[in-house]
């Protein structure tokens, strides 16, 4: 009996882990929404919001990073925090070679964003740096969960790397938050429950109790 529910148990994981492989896609794989419907994709928007930043008089990893992390894009709680070299989220291998590093990410770990902003000696090589980072990028370093595309951005010594989804918006599904003729997801009837609180009859209740107890 316990060998067949190892199997069982074991087959689950299998199927588990079939199913994410599907739901997060090649990794070799990433498309444009630039291309396909000319809107600006996160990452990009991220990338250009960067720029502006690094640009400025005595910005710092930790200015940037937090500056990106007040963007109204932003649809998570975002986390910020200095880094060290070695080991990065969503990278297969140790990441050095840098003076400074700010990570900018959600703190909810299975959402598929992950951003740092690098300061560079003055005289390193930033195509070789930003070579290192894309060779060793994962877009799927969460189980479940895939970025889909990953973006490098430079302004003086400052490098940007991002991996993200193309949008954050999330399609509304058909029929999402309708209430017609007392119809709620489906569901055929009069509102019952906290939706169908009337505070007045509720208080006429109370008086009509009052009044019977003092009788």
């Amino acid at each position: 009996m316990k060998k067949v529910i190892a199997i069982v148990l074991a087959l689950v994981v299998v199927i588990g882990l079939v199913a994410c492989a599907t739901v997060g896609g090649n990794n070799d794989e990433t498309t444009t929404l630039e291309e396909t419907t000319g809107a600006a994709t996160v990452a990009n928007t991220f990338a250009e919001a960067f720029k502006a930043e690094a640009a400025k008089e005595g910005a710092t990893t930790n200015t940037i990073a937090t500056a990106l992390s007040t963007n109204e894009l932003v649809a998570f709680m975002p986390m910020v925090q200095d880094m060290e070299a070695g080991y990065l989220a969503g990278f297969s291998a140790d990441i050095t070679g840098f003076k400074a590093c700010t990570a900018f990410v959600p703190m909810i770990g299975t959402i598929p964003f992950v951003s740092y902003v690098f300061e560079l000696e003055a005289d390193a090589d930033k195509d070789a740096f930003i070579t290192t980072l894309k060779d060793n990028a994962d877009l799927r370093w969460n189980i479940c969960t895939a970025a889909e595309e990953m973006v490098a951005e430079t302004e003086g010594n400052f490098v940007f790397f991002v991996m993200a989804p193309l949008s954050f918006e999330q399609p509304e599904a058909e029929g999402e938050g309708e209430v017609e003729g007392g119809d709620i997801g489906g569901m055929e009837g009069e509102l019952d429950g906290p939706a169908a609180f009337d505070p007045e009859a509720e208080t006429a209740e109370e008086t009509t109790v009052e009044e019977t107890t003092a009788a």
